[in-house]
């Protein structure tokens, strides 16, 4: 068996994969090498050999059609024939991203013909699909055919390679998450103002700030209805792998990020939630959950849930991204809120976790011998989530579908495109925008820095809420020295496959009852010990072999 070397993805972003498609190329022969097609290089041209492309597809009740197009059939997939002399063919389609992992997997055990692209974010599935020796080692077509600025932009961030490799060889194509929107704290400046108080830079101030948010009727009532800081703890101490917002992680700072594998000082990687820094930090939550700084249902709160009580001007704070403005915060805000930066943790740095820098994988069928008109294709799409104003998607991906020129400039709404929008990066082999990270903060915090739009992205993202845009200018100070990512990018282990769901729970529950102030503190140092002899010491050691099997 081959060693998997695939990431777990991040929960709310396996959300999307709902509405991600699958495609691949079919090469009409079978012979495994990859060779050229008679191409005339990236800008296309009609004298070129035609390339039949099957596609698997997710084809949901988001993928809106006009003018009688279909997903096989549309303005897309014609721009990709005239361009790349590609010609897209739907073998089979289901309505979900679970159906297609579901159809692939059905696929798999039966022998049947993968597509010959396709994306996968299941590492379960991707271990078996590898295994299975239908899908090829994409290095060498890689070198030979990626575009100079593919080349460079995962030459930047080498470590995404982890998540498709196996025994040294690359079986897929990693694609990036956009890194972009995690995280800053939201705080009532409105009752700074009043409490004649400055903004947090530490968990101390933090104390001070929320004593007073609870205990000095910020919102003028006369009553005692206030807490400081909106929190959810539903999925335990937890980070935006698992909350997607109002999580808890920036307390820890950088040292112990909750349930992220990190290098410790002697390189091997360690496990966040057993570190000596989280013992202080849940006793700190015990602090602030018996001194009322915490709604008291916090445990039982969703993200959303969680979020209402700031949005309802009932909390003084909340942790969370930089798009809080367009959900769940809104209009009826009528008070002074901003972003400001994430205060140091307990053990005195900035830090929380970040998403993961990729939660998607192409994967290629052995078969398919034709890469350079693919990377043709997929360097042409990416020239959105590259912010290239010179992509012929600068404007959007087809003009009176997403968008319409009046007086040479590009108009989104809906009401003024004839038979209106139409999302159509959904009809793309990826089915939405294929990001580079931190592009959108850049283009956000430019925006939020009071500077004029000058390209047609900034233009599309200058119709954002102000403060998102000014949100995204905070964390563009601060977001390289406080993400942390998680270094363990494999599938499970072994140990973690069979026991990682109990050591999870149990985790979650001793550091409920230690917020909660049914078990002090120390009652942490048991759980370690515990955490360690029912797997967990299993588990560092095959993560840790994992570990320099990669960077061997």
């Amino acid at each position: 068996m081959k060693k998997r070397l695939a990431k777990h993805s991040l929960g709310a972003l396996a959300l999307a994969v709902a509405v991600l498609s699958a495609a691949g190329c079919s090469a009409k022969s079978n012979a495994n090498q990859t060779e050229p097609s008679s191409t005339s290089g990236a800008s296309g041209d009609n004298s070129q050999q035609e390339v039949t492309v099957k596609l698997g597809r997710v084809v949901g009740s988001d993928n809106k059609f006009k003018n009688g197009e279909t997903i096989e059939d549309n303005v897309h997939t014609r721009w990709a024939k005239e361009k790349f002399g590609i010609d897209f063919k739907v073998d089979w389609s289901v309505g979900t991203g679970e159906a297609y992992t579901t159809k692939l997997r059905l696929l798999m055990n039966s022998n049947g013909d993968l597509p010959d692209v396709f994306t996968l974010n299941d590492p379960t599935l991707e271990n078996q699909v590898v295994d299975s020796g239908k899908v090829m080692d994409v290095t060498e077509a890689f070198d030979k055919y990626a575009s100079p600025r593919l080349k460079e932009l995962y030459a930047k961030y080498p470590e995404i390679w982890n998540t498709v490799s196996y025994e040294g060889k690359h079986y897929g194509l990693p694609t990036f998450n956009a890194i972009s929107s995690f995280s800053v704290l939201w705080i009532r400046q409105d009752w700074l103002d009043k409490l004649g108080l400055q903004v947090p830079k530490t968990i101390e101030d933090m104390d001070k700030v929320m004593d007073a948010f609870v205990n000095q009727d910020p919102d003028g009532n006369g009553k005692k209805d206030t807490i400081g800081l909106s929190l959810s703890l539903k999925k335990g101490v937890s980070t935006v792998k698992d909350t997607f917002m109002v999580s808890s992680d920036f307390l820890f700072g950088h040292s112990a990020v909750p349930t992220y594998w990190t290098e410790g000082a002697d390189g091997k990687l360690q496990y966040g939630s057993v570190q000596p820094t989280m013992k202080q930090g849940l006793a700190k939550l015990s602090e602030w959950m018996k001194k009322g700084y915490l709604d008291k249902d916090a445990g039982a709160m969703d993200e959303s849930k969680a979020a209402e009580s700031f949005v309802q001007g009932k909390s003084g704070m909340v942790f969370g991204p930089t798009w809080m403005p367009t959900f769940p915060f809104n209009a009826d805000m009528k008070f002074d809120y901003i972003p400001v930066p994430v205060p140091a943790g307990i053990d005195g740095q900035i830090g929380f976790g970040s998403e993961p820098q990729s939660s998607v994988r192409f994967y290629f069928n052995k078969d398919f011998k034709h890469m350079d008109v693919l990377f043709q294709y997929l360097d042409a799409i990416m020239g959105p989530g590259l912010y290239d104003p010179s992509s012929e998607f600068a404007n959007g991906w087809a003009e009176g579908y997403d968008y319409v020129m009046v007086d040479g400039k590009p108009v989104y709404d809906s009401d003024k495109i004839p038979g209106g929008f139409v999302d159509v990066k959904k009809y793309t082999i990826y089915g939405n925008d294929i990001q580079a990270p931190k592009k959108e903060l850049e283009v956000m915090a430019k925006l939020g820095r009071g500077e004029a739009p000058e390209t047609p992205y900034e233009n599309y993202f200058a119709a954002r809420p102000k403060k998102w845009a000014e949100a995204a200018a905070v964390l563009d100070t601060y977001l390289d020295q406080a993400a942390v990512f998680d270094k363990f990018t494999g599938p499970p282990t072994p140990t973690m496959a069979e026991k990682g769901e109990l050591l999870r729970k149990m985790e979650n529950e001793i550091f409920l009852k230690i917020i909660y102030g049914q078990e002090s503190p120390d009652a942490f140092d048991s759980f370690v010990n515990k955490w360690k002899s029912s797997g967990g010491d299993q588990i560092t050691k095959e993560v840790n072999e994992w570990y320099e099997s990669v960077n061997q």
